[in-house]
């Protein structure tokens, strides 16, 4: 095959390559942002469909961020390939800190608005453990990671991502903007 590598890469070596390019992060970086300058699209939709993908790495379904952006994308009418491209703000390095923050947040709304100093909730949570103890190891464990992780996770994911979004939207618009009125300068 003509593509093929003569060594082939064992499984550290793909690991190492994920946290580390062989060509560096500069690189790397640099290669997306020449591939979103170079979308044939307006600028508008190039930056909504980026905007899309990286509020779908605040989600935290693991896995799905590529189609979720891609559904983001369709649904309004935005770059589908620039909010696939916008899912790489989550990446290893990244995905600790996004999750922290989100988690932090969530926490912080969830312990402002579900207990709002109301001492029959105090009774309810009681009678909630109490039943947590009929249930077996594994079940106790879902329920717990399912309130205690997950729903703040999704709460502040929804939140930071919507920030975050917004950010990216308002700060990529003019750039991929002034790129291609340059590069219609150049063409003519």
């Amino acid at each position: 095959m003509v593509f093929k590598r003569k060594k082939k890469l064992t499984a550290i070596m793909n690991l190492k390559a994920l946290f580390f390019p062989a060509r560096g992060w500069r690189r790397a970086l640099e290669y997306l942002s020449h591939r979103i300058k170079r979308l044939p699209d307006t600028p508008h939709r190039i930056a909504l469909g980026l905007s899309f993908g990286v509020f779908a790495s605040f989600s935290p379904l693991f896995g799905f961020h590529f189609l979720l952006g891609a559904v983001l994308a369709y649904l309004f009418s935005a770059n589908l390939f620039a909010s696939i491209l916008g899912t790489f703000f989550g990446n290893p390095i990244t995905f600790p800190f996004i999750a922290t923050i989100s988690v932090r947040v969530g926490n912080l709304i969830l312990d402002q608005f579900y207990f709002i100093g109301d001492k029959s909730n105090q009774n309810e949570k009681w009678e909630f453990n109490s039943e947590l103890n009929s249930l077996g190891v594994f079940e106790k464990f879902l329920i717990e990671v399912y309130f205690d992780k997950f729903i703040p996770y999704a709460i502040g994911g929804i939140i930071c991502g919507i920030f975050t979004a917004f950010l990216v939207y308002v700060l990529f618009k003019p750039l991929i903007k002034s790129y291609q009125n340059r590069k219609r300068k150049f063409k003519k």
